[in-house]
């Protein structure tokens, strides 16, 4: 005893003699390093006790989010499909069978498909919404109504008509071949429902299917060698998952086998249980959970030996990385005290060159730690200082010479002007009113074109612009090209827009549409107020788009890159929508959609309630 009390009273000894910087890396040692040492040992076992069952129950969550999910998509295929189903315009139309006149079909398809279509936008998650009709009399109308014939002779659709038990049909596993944009590898899952009228005939089939990826919320095409998602259909087909081949090998396993042993340890009598088994050596678990009104199971299933060697191997790595990160933080620590002040009157003595007007200085930066962050940002502010300086002096220039820029333009756009105006008194002088009337509509366009006081203008005016130039267009060609306007309610000619977001579409209806038919054609602008949107639908009778060059323009817009296809049409495209979205921001902009030989169809979605300051 009284060695021990001697041992120590020389070690409290030792420690008085030691140094400042000494003490204070012992201190550290003492009171900081060895007691966090023990407590990650002591953590790291109780986190091996408890990581398995914290991560089924993990897993079951997910399973049930999983569940979820699909109870919720779900849902949308039941309000997209009753919404059809309400809209009694629409039930009343297909189920006349007898020959419709052009303008009926038109009015049919503005009022009641482009609602449809509508919908299908509204709801990302949804594909496609379809109407298969049993009326030979209504024409295809792309993308929402087909003939019933497309699909009738597949052998699931076949079973369904022939059974007049059966109201509706989920296909899981489904394909889809009425693309673009998918095509015949495309997975989805799709329902269907019959569409009766009140004497039990079929007036057709609703369907509305949705990628399998967005269906399942891309759970089975996520990668995880450990674990793997399992959807079993009530027929006992496993839906398609990228992911299950290689998991199959893990287990060494087969397809047929690794269904048949899901099958047989599932109870029936129960929707939702964990069970625990092994395969040879491997321990692993699965989570199954049942979707009543799919018939389908929801199977998770999990490996539990490579996790335990994974946390083994981390909790030896994070010992060591515990050990050495003691020794060099004890280490470090005497050097940064040493350093610390010394940077510190280095950052302040430059500080007072600065403020004597010396912006020449510079702080030699060796470290990453607060100090270093605090010269780095202080030699950034004073390049920046700098920077600004230089910038105001070329602000101010550039102003200068904008103004001198644009009184040389205001001058000559107004001798353009006068130019014009006594161009269409000759002609009237020489009674030749075509050209007189050609020149006031192309006087109208450049000063609307030129005018840049207002960078919104009401619809009513781009209209009007839009009207003079097709009308100028016309002179171009044989054939006459067509302008329709419909505007389904007057408030919306004094709704301000972005000035010139119609003329560039316009443009490339004509030119890239109708012109290469060179036999007329007719442009459709519909404008209308849905929900909190102003949607303008521009649709024209041209040539086109390829399907290739079509998606290629679709994915550069939706993704705000550069294409080939920008060397064409899809330049005037590209700048009108992101000219929408830095104005109103990404929830609006444009779509495109065309199909070649038939037509094109552009939309812009704008805010209709809120409002922009010229």
């Amino acid at each position: 005893m009284v060695k021990l009390f001697n041992r120590i009273k020389h070690i409290l000894k030792s420690i008085t003699k030691l140094n400042v910087r000494q003490k204070l890396i012992f201190s550290y040692i003492l009171i900081v390093a060895i007691p966090i040492s023990i407590l990650q040992i002591n953590a790291f076992q109780n986190v091996k006790d408890m990581t398995e069952k914290e991560y089924i129950n993990n897993i079951a969550f997910e399973v049930e989010k999983l569940k979820s999910d699909i109870v919720k998509n779900v849902e949308q295929y039941v309000k997209a499909t009753q919404f059809i189903l309400n809209n009694q315009d629409f039930i009343d139309f297909v189920s006349i069978y007898q020959e419709r006149s052009p303008e009926e079909i038109f009015s049919f398809k503005v009022n009641v498909l482009d609602e449809i279509e509508y919908l299908q936008y509204v709801n990302f998650n949804i594909n496609r919404i379809r109407f298969f009709t049993n009326n030979v009399f209504l024409p295809e109308t792309w993308p929402v109504l087909y003939q019933l014939d497309r699909i009738k002779n597949q052998k699931y659709i076949a079973d369904f008509l022939d059974n007049p038990e059966k109201i509706s049909l989920w296909k899981i596993n489904n394909t889809d071949n009425l693309g673009p944009p998918l095509n015949n590898d495309t997975k989805v899952v799709s329902y269907y429902t019959k569409v009766i009228d009140s004497v039990g005939n079929l007036v057709g089939i609703i369907e509305v299917n949705m990628l399998t990826d967005e269906f399942f919320a891309n759970e089975l095409t996520r990668s995880n060698r450990n674990s793997v998602m399992v959807a079993i259909t009530k027929d006992g087909e496993i839906v398609y998952n990228h992911q299950l081949s290689d998991f199959l090998r893990t287990l060494k396993i087969d397809l047929k086998d690794f269904k048949e042993f899901l099958i047989k340890k599932t109870d029936v009598t129960k929707n939702e249980e964990i069970v625990y088994f092994r395969l040879g050596r491997t321990s692993a678990a699965f989570v199954y959970t049942y979707v009543p009104m799919l018939g389908m199971y929801l199977y998770k299933v999990v490996l539990f030996d490579a996790l335990t060697q994974k946390i083994n191997q981390l909790t030896i790595k994070m010992l060591w990385q515990v050990v050495v990160l003691m020794f060099i933080s004890s280490a470090l620590i005497f050097v940064i005290i040493s350093l610390i002040l010394r940077k510190l009157k280095d950052i302040i003595s430059t500080m007072r060159k600065v403020e004597n007007g010396d912006f020449d200085v510079k702080i030699e930066i060796k470290g990453d730690d607060e100090i270093d962050e605090l010269a780095f940002h202080f030699q950034k502010m004073i390049e920046r200082i700098k920077v600004l300086i230089v910038d105001t002096v070329k602000k101010e220039l550039a102003q200068k010479d904008a103004q001198i820029k644009a009184l040389q333009s205001q001058i000559n756009a107004h001798f353009i002007y006068n130019v014009l105006e006594n161009i269409k008194m000759m002609a009237e002088c020489k009674e030749d009113y075509e050209v007189s009337d050609a020149i006031t509509k192309l006087g109208k366009m450049m000063r609307y074109n030129m005018s840049w006081k207002r960078k919104f203008v009401t619809l009513y005016d781009e209209l009007e612009n839009i009207k003079n130039y097709v009308a100028l267009m016309n002179l171009r060609f044989d054939k006459e090209i067509k302008l329709m306007i419909n505007i389904y309610n007057e408030e919306i000619l004094n709704y301000e827009v972005p000035k010139l977001i119609l003329q560039p579409i316009i443009e490339n209806s004509i030119t890239y549409g109708i012109e290469p038919k060179g036999e007329g054609g007719s442009i459709f602008i519909d404008a209308n107020v849905i929900g909190e949107f102003l949607v303008i639908t521009i649709v024209d009778d041209g040539k086109g788009i390829e399907e290739e060059k079509l998606r290629q323009i679709q994915e550069a817009i939706e993704k705000g890159i550069d294409a080939e296809c920008y060397h064409g049409q899809g330049i005037a495209l590209k700048n009108v929508n992101e000219r929408i979205k830095l104005t109103y921001g990404k929830a609006y902009g444009l779509k495109i959609e065309s199909k070649e030989n038939e037509f094109t169809k552009v939309t812009i979605t704008l805010p209709f309630e809120n409002r922009v300051d010229n």
